[in-house]
């Protein structure tokens, strides 16, 4: 998997690191134990000495230092495969297709990039980097170690390593039916739970909250009750596999004693040695069914991954320089191939000029935005920009000319300062003077903070208007050829709407090309040309003054936007 590949190179070093400390701290720990076996059979012969109880003590002491140096590797690990497959999902919304990604959903996408990033690190810490460090050495080292003891053992230890690995199965089976069903119900109440959070208003006031709590509880009560059966399916396959192994131990031990005739610090070590080579079976078991509930979360979060990508980003001609002219020859469009918003649609937009489009809700106003920004792609026809095809272009050197500003008003979660300007060097003077142009001087008055004021996630801190109106802030600092505002202003009440768009258009220079959809009529007056759409067509176009004259269609949407 790509994926896992990409993390591992990154995380290398580490990685190789942790594993050679796995592997020497397994090696000491199990050597210790053969040596304590010298001290013990040097009294029982009254050959002790201070240099064997020293060597005893030094590899004890290493032992600690190394797992003391070991915390370094495993919580780096820990924390940085994690937040480095969140990344990784990060990069992907950088590049994924804008269709796919409304498709997704943000609730669904947030859940699976969350389950899917813990389930790919739980994978590589606690099973893969579990395997190599700890249970495969541990088996070895231990079967070495008996081996130099009595290598006649190995035999008996070895074929009931086969009758422990069919027992063991046959009880994780069930659990392994249990824990995915718990899987399955977890992510059904987290369904529950994220919508209820994401969607306070819409459940407060149709009152489906109380439906919604009852079903979380029902499902959490299902998730506790199997949690509670995963519990003691865990602990009757633990107490089996630990009377199995003792079981085994007694037998071996008999062997030993009876018929090998070892001292007692060989049965001690061998007693110990058996108890390390069967516990790494039982953790590999648990670990294998947690590994194979994960990939479900992975499969998940990998399909997120491998979604469709806007190959336009980064193939095509860059743009060195943009004059600002758009024609729009002969497109159709529809999404996802059924009913068509536009049909052999043509517009063309001179460099420089101020143009807005009007027309009932679904007349394919904003899927004609859409396709200018490139953020989808036309069925048929062409986008051209400066004669150029849209579709032969690099999006993102195109987007070094353009600026967009949506109805979704977006905000993110930081200063005003990093909302205006984002990570541009401009002083507080100009960022205060452009306030004033959208009619944010009294809130930035306000603000104890200033630019500084966190604005909370979405601007959830901030009205709809004044959310808008930091979004259009931006455009003042851009250095954009083209200018799209897709009801940008569609949450402002009249006055603060007319001022903010006539200080826009005022303070466009000349050579800025301004692309509105309005929200209201009366804010597109001093535009140089109106296009007035009915079902995906253009039925008009001419100046305010033209159109509220000639135009019946227009004249009612504005005496009705009027009123």
């Amino acid at each position: 998997m790509k994926l896992i590949k990409d993390v591992i190179k990154n995380n290398v070093k580490t990685i190789i690191l942790y594993l050679i400390l796995g592997f020497a701290i397994n090696f000491l720990s199990l050597y210790s134990v053969t040596f304590f076996q010298k001290i013990l059979d040097a009294i029982q012969f009254n050959k002790i000495s201070v240099y064997l109880i020293i060597i005893y003590g030094a590899i004890l002491i290493f032992l600690v230092i190394l797992g003391y140096i070991e915390n370094y590797p495993e919580q780096k690990l820990k924390e940085g495969l994690y937040y480095d497959f969140k990344i990784q999902a990060l990069k992907k919304i950088k590049t994924i297709d804008y269709l796919k990604y409304i498709k997704l959903g943000t609730g669904r996408l947030t859940q699976k990039i969350e389950e899917g990033s813990q389930s790919l690190r739980n994978v590589l810490m606690n099973f893969w980097f579990k395997t190599l460090r700890y249970l495969i050495p541990t088996i070895i080292f231990s079967l070495f170690f008996v081996f130099n003891i009595q290598k006649k053992l190995i035999v008996i230890v070895l074929s009931s390593y086969l009758f422990v690995i069919i027992i063991s199965n046959l009880i994780l089976k069930k659990l392994y039916s249990l824990k995915e069903e718990v899987l399955y119900d977890q992510e059904y109440l987290n369904k529950h739970l994220i919508r209820g959070l994401m969607e306070l208003v819409v459940f407060r006031t149709n009152k489906k909250f109380e439906t919604e709590i009852k079903t979380a509880e029902l499902k959490a009560n299902e998730i506790v009750n199997a949690k509670i059966k995963i519990k003691m399916v865990h602990e009757i396959f633990f107490s089996v596999f630990q009377t199995l192994v003792n079981v085994l131990q007694v037998i071996i031990l008999l062997f030993a004693i009876f018929k090998y005739n070892l001292s007692v610090g060989q049965v001690v070590s061998i007693f110990t040695l058996l108890t390390k080579a069967y516990e790494p079976i039982a953790i590999f078991n648990v670990e294998y069914v947690d590994y194979k509930l994960n990939k479900v979360s992975i499969k998940q979060y990998v399909k997120f991954l491998e979604e469709k990508d806007d190959e336009y980003l980064t193939n095509g001609k860059t743009l060195k320089k943009v004059k600002g002219n758009i024609l729009l020859k002969n497109i159709s469009f529809s999404y996802n191939k059924q009913k068509k918003i536009v049909n052999n649609f043509s517009l063309k937009i001179e460099a420089g000029k101020s143009i807005a489009l009007v027309g009932e809700s679904g007349s394919g106003k904003s899927t004609i935005i859409k396709l200018i920004v490139g953020l989808i792609k036309p069925d048929n026809g062409k986008v051209l920009i400066d004669d150029k095809d849209l579709s032969k272009i690099n999006l993102n050197s195109y987007y070094d000319y353009l600026s967009y500003i949506s109805q979704d008003t977006p905000i993110f979660d930081g200063t005003l300062r990093e909302n205006i300007i984002f990570d541009k060097d401009v002083s507080d003077e100009e960022i205060l003077k452009v306030l004033n142009y959208v009619c944010l001087g009294d809130f930035y008055s306000k603000l104890k903070n200033g630019l500084d004021t966190e604005l909370g996630e979405k601007g959830i801190n901030m009205s709809g208007g004044e959310r808008q109106r930091v979004a259009l802030a931006r455009i003042f600092f851009d250095k954009s050829k083209i200018i799209i505002l897709d009801e940008a202003t569609s949450a402002m009440d009249n006055i603060t709407e007319k001022n903010v768009m006539k200080n826009l258009i005022e303070n466009k220079s000349n050579d800025k090309t301004l692309i509105i959809i309005a929200h209201r009529l009366d804010t597109i007056k001093n535009v140089d040309l109106i296009y007035v759409l009915k079902k995906g067509e253009i039925i008009e176009n001419g100046t305010f003054k033209k159109l509220i004259n000639n135009n019946k269609t227009f004249e009612q949407m504005y005496n009705i936007n009027k009123n």
